[in-house]
């Protein structure tokens, strides 16, 4: 908000036939911020400029008039709330033609200062040449902060990774700058983990985005908010926004389907769909069998490579393993991949043995004990066979 004022006028007739020379000086003030709020700290500089354009004593009918501005003092009074930190300057001296000097005042707006236009009384001394002068220097005060306003999220999520966006609002008059925004959640990880957006001008907002990853995490309501900090000038002001909660279901984004189990004795051929339920595309996809007591992955299906799956997108695999023991009853899975955000990812499943379709022509027993059930029925019938013929050989014999 400048002021332009000229002090002293370029030429003065004080007296007929006498002319008198001296000195313009214009002054203009800046405020630093432009908007206080209560407790804010800044400056007020007073710019005083010789609009003098010549040389430095002119003549003027064998007369010579001295074109300096001589300056003794100022001084910047405040009010009950905001107080002036700088004494003042006193002599400060000559001010030549065209030459431009800056007075700095810092002051202090007060916590407990009420909004509006409050005013500083500055009263400027003239030296020989200058008449003195006083003004009314405006100070605004408001105490209006930047609102957080959840833009976009989601309201339920399960183990993925989804995005937020939030609104960051200047309701304030004046500019503010180097504004960081940082998401908070207890147990969950944001990409990126704060966003710089600089200067927000007065009436407008900022809308940011951040991704949201709630992979491994326990189901239930979690609270998530954010922290933004910001300059008001050379002031730093920070808050935390409202919270928000979202609900997390105990369920994975990618989503096994479709299983299908054959095995012969002991080896296991495991075959099914894996489907992207998130809202995300992931890539690097990879399924694979655990090793584990009793179980060891056979090649030639250890791992089965996916590759990308977009959202609602699925991909089919194939795993080969050995199970050792009749006591299991599930396969360990290990599914790995890296979500949006290029951060890697990896979840356990089991699959059920009791879906399992075993070979027409064996049963595993053991390890390496296979008993063919054609066997059984022929040695059963055989065994028939020869008690039947006994029991007629003894028939025989008592009819004799």
């Amino acid at each position: 908000m400048p002021l332009f004022l000229i002090i002293l006028t370029l030429v003065v007739t004080p007296v007929k036939g006498e002319t008198t020379i001296r000195p313009t000086v214009v002054v203009d003030y800046e405020i630093d911020p432009a908007v206080y709020m209560p407790g804010d700290n800044g400056t007020v500089t007073i710019i005083l400029e010789n609009k003098a354009d010549g040389e430095v004593y002119v003549q003027e009918e064998d007369e010579t008039f001295d074109m300096n501005a001589y300056i003794s003092s100022a001084i910047v009074g405040g009010d009950k709330d905001i107080e002036v930190l700088d004494s003042g300057y006193s002599n400060i001296g000559l001010l030549g033609p065209g030459d431009t000097i800056k007075l700095v005042f810092n002051i202090q707006v007060k916590s407990n200062a009420s909004n509006g236009v409050h005013f500083l009384y500055f009263d400027l001394i003239g030296g020989s040449n200058m008449d003195d002068f006083n003004y009314k220097i405006p100070i605004t005060v408001d105490d209006r902060n930047i609102q957080l306003i959840m833009a976009n999220y989601p309201s339920v999520v399960i183990n993925e990774v989804s995005t937020i966006s939030v609104d960051i609002a200047n309701i304030r008059p004046n500019s503010v700058s180097n504004v960081i925004v940082k998401p908070i959640g207890k147990d969950i990880s944001f990409t990126p983990s704060e966003v710089f957006i600089g200067t927000i001008s007065g009436g407008n907002k900022s809308n940011i985005s951040f991704n949201m990853n709630t992979v491994g995490l326990n189901p239930g309501s979690k609270d998530i908010s954010f922290l933004v900090s910001y300059y008001n000038g050379n002031n730093y002001h920070s808050l935390e926004g409202p919270k928000t909660s979202i609900n997390v279901m105990n369920q994975s984004e990618l989503l096994l389907s479709d299983v299908s189990i054959e095995n012969i004795g002991s080896k296991y051929t495991i075959t099914g769909n894996l489907n992207n339920v998130g809202i995300k595309d992931v890539k690097n996809v990879v399924i694979s069998v655990l090793k584990s007591d009793n179980i060891e992955p056979l090649q030639p299906n250890v791992r089965y490579f996916i590759g990308s799956l977009e959202a609602d997108d699925f991909g089919s695999f194939e795993l080969s393993a050995q199970v050792n023991s009749l006591n299991k009853s599930s396969i360990p899975v290990q599914i790995e991949y890296r979500n949006i955000d290029n951060a890697y990812t990896h979840v356990t499943e089991s699959i059920d043995l009791e879906s399992s379709i075993p070979d027409q022509n064996s049963q595993v027993l053991s390890n390496n004990t296979t008993i063919l059930p054609i066997a059984v029925i022929v040695a059963l019938l055989l065994c028939v066979g020869i008690v039947g013929i006994i029991r007629n050989s003894w028939k025989k014999r008592e009819n004799i």
